[in-house]
């Protein structure tokens, strides 16, 4: 086998790629990695915490049950003139 320079690019070319797919493959590994960990902390978090939703639907029901006791609390007073 003769060591033409094309041969000899053709080497040097190999060797300095390998390294670096090498890299791109293990960093894209570790990237599906965190994707996954990002989704399951997605998903504890739903199940930790209220939604926009439902604090808007809480707080609503505080609200019709202080407008209720406002309301009974007038009647007494007037009630009681």
């Amino acid at each position: 086998m003769e060591l033409t320079p094309t041969t000899i690019w053709q080497m040097v070319t190999t060797l300095a790629i390998a390294p670096l797919a090498f890299f791109l493959k293990s960093s894209l590994d570790r990237l599906r990695e965190i994707e996954v960990g990002l989704a399951r902390t997605r998903e504890t978090l739903a199940e930790k915490y209220a939604t926009k939703a439902d604090v808007h639907a809480d707080i609503g029901r505080v609200l019709d049950r202080l407008d209720n006791l406002d309301r009974k609390l007038d009647k007494l007073l007037i009630h009681r003139d």
